[in-house]
């Protein structure tokens, strides 16, 4: 009852004073700017978007902007939201600006709160032919590179411009012969020609060449009404739908190389940019035996859709065991195209103390700016992994102490993980629970009125008996609770060998039972690997252990005496 109280005292009190202090110190508010292009004409509008990781009534300085910008329009937005239990709450401006002036424009560091965001580049162009005409209505196709390799990306825009309100926008689409296609999200804004107020509805496209030669990219045909001013309630409730407009962009040729001869071997992935990334579900400083850690990577690649970036191949290694996740993948856009990521998740389960070693992990890509080789590198990790010996909360994994010290045996991996003072505190409360064992125990002694030498010593609670521990095996074979089993059969199974077994896989390497190793291996992966396997049967692998048992009756445990009672008890 006392050493419930003293670990629930760590647990629930110092714990997560530790995690406080720790999350309180990482976290910092971070100040963000983007706009929906980096290239546009004289007149035109541009949208800033700012934000600011955190809730807040104030707003940056904006007016650094009134040098070369005009302000037409300014709002506030404050969100909060929970995103997979996490809370994720910002703050963010909208700000339509119109240049003043043509040219290369900055639009500066804002600053706010002690942060700053970084600086952003305009290119403003002077005015296009097209609109001196004074057209109404008139359509204009824009391709970023006449010459590719393949499968790198090739960024169409289609931008249709009018001085009178449309009345509904289609499109027949875009579809190419050997050529993957995305669109990203359009994009509309107003522009000022000659006198002239255009609103323009801006269409991009990404597309990635299969086949080398000639890429040959269609019209689009665009289908659109304006008011007829010959009818006064045109596009009216009562009035007829508008004139009818069909415009078509124009027709491009593209060459497209096949793969360099220079570009190494593996997946061929031409990019502007590839990065690798990690994290981990805890510090990886903190692994022990036996137990899952989650380590996800990212790999991200500009003017890459997500179906092109290749799976990481990573093999089980000496001392541990990985059992990957569904990768996820995701498609973002910006001013210069597709920006594509795949999520790799992965659970490694180190199966012994001391060292492990994740081996480095490559990835080749061909730099399209720099018409050149290159590869993104995760460097190799060594790790150092603790006995399950030393977690202070889960009491079977310290069954692997050697019964024949088992003081010195428990408190030992205490000292190792602990800090100096949470130390000091555990070795006050074990003297206090001493003592208080030791008055409970004079005090019952009197109240019994018995001769010294009549007294029973107080039995000290040893490990649970090996049937009791297999009757409770059998009872959780009858439910659908796989890890609650897992943890069942590890206490099992150390009593029974009287082996310090750390996972299933040690379990299934002592009883020398191929069988037994299949499904043990299995049940492992329906738990870390978040993929449901098949053939993954309670019932079937207790009743291989029981025959398991049958067979070896008489070789289970022996016992080396009592053992003292457990530092932590349940």
């Amino acid at each position: 009852m006392n050493a419930d109280w003293g670990r629930s005292l760590l647990c629930y009190v110092f714990v997560p004073l530790f995690l406080l202090l720790g999350s309180t110190g990482a976290k910092a508010d971070n100040l963000s700017a983007t706009v929906d292009r980096n290239q546009l004409n004289r007149g035109e509008t541009v949208e800033l978007r700012v934000r600011f990781d955190s809730q807040t009534s104030g707003e940056p300085d904006f007016s650094v902007l009134e040098e070369d910008f005009e302000i037409l329009s300014r709002r506030q937005q404050n969100q909060f939201s929970l995103i997979n239990g996490t809370a994720v709450s910002y703050t963010e401006w909208l700000l339509e600006l119109l240049p003043t002036r043509t040219g290369e424009i900055l639009i500066p560091e804002l600053d706010f709160k002690g942060v700053n965001s970084e600086a952003i580049t305009l290119q403003v162009e002077d005015s296009r032919p097209a609109a001196r005409n004074r057209e109404p209505i008139f359509v204009e196709t824009e391709l970023d590179k006449t010459t590719a390799y393949v499968q790198e990306q090739l960024l169409l825009t289609l931008r249709i411009f009018t001085s009178e309100p449309l009345l509904g926008l289609s499109s027949d689409g875009l579809s190419i012969d050997n050529t993957s296609i995305l669109q990203l999200a359009e994009n509309q804004y107003q522009t000022r020609e000659n006198g002239v107020v255009y609103q323009v509805n801006e269409i991009k496209y990404v597309l990635f060449p299969e086949a080398s030669g000639e890429l040959v990219i269609p019209q689009v045909r665009l289908n659109t009404a304006i008011p007829d001013r010959r009818d006064p309630f045109s596009g009216s409730l009562f009035g007829n739908r508008g004139k009818r407009v069909l415009l078509y962009s124009d027709e491009q040729r593209v060459t497209v190389l096949p793969r360099p001869a220079n570009s190494g071997g593996g997946a061929w992935l031409p990019a502007k940019g590839l990065s690798l990334t990690e994290r981990w579900s805890r510090p990886p400083d903190e692994l022990v035996a036996g137990e899952p850690i989650t380590r996800t990577i990212t790999l991200t690649a500009q003017e890459l859709a997500a179906t092109q970036l290749p799976p990481l191949q990573i093999p089980d290694g000496d001392g541990y065991k990985i059992y990957p996740d569904q990768p996820q993948m995701d498609n973002s856009g910006d001013s210069s195209g597709v920006i594509g990521s795949r999520v790799e998740s992965m659970a490694i389960v180190p199966s012994r103390a001391g060292t492990i070693t994740l081996p480095p992990i490559t990835v080749q890509w061909w730099d399209t700016i720099s018409q050149q080789p290159r590869q993104a590198v995760l460097e190799e990790r060594t790790l150092t992994v603790k006995a399950a010996a030393g977690q202070v909360p889960d009491v079977t994994e310290t069954d692997e102490t050697d019964n024949s010290n088992t003081t010195e045996a428990m408190v030992a991996p205490v000292v190792a993980q602990e800090s100096g003072l949470l130390i000091w505190i555990l070795i006050g409360v074990n003297l206090l629970l001493l003592i208080a064992v030791a008055v409970l125990f004079l005090l019952w002694r009197n109240s019994r009125r018995q001769p010294a030498l009549n007294v029973t010593p107080v039995e000290t609670v040893g490990e649970p008996k090996e049937t009791a521990l297999f009757a409770e095996l059998q009872r959780q074979s009858s439910g659908d609770n796989t890890r609650a089993f897992r943890h069942a059969l590890l206490r099992w199974a150390r009593v029974y060998w009287d082996r310090p077994l750390l996972t299933l896989q040690d379990v299934a390497t002592t009883a020398n039972s191929d069988e037994l190793a299949a499904t043990l291996d299995a049940l492992d992966r329906s738990l870390y690997s978040g993929v449901a396997q098949e053939n993954v049967s309670l019932p079937t692998i207790f009743e291989q252990l029981k025959q398991l048992r049958k067979n070896r009756k008489g070789l289970g445990k022996q016992q080396k005496g009592t053992p003292l009672a457990p530092l932590y008890g349940k």
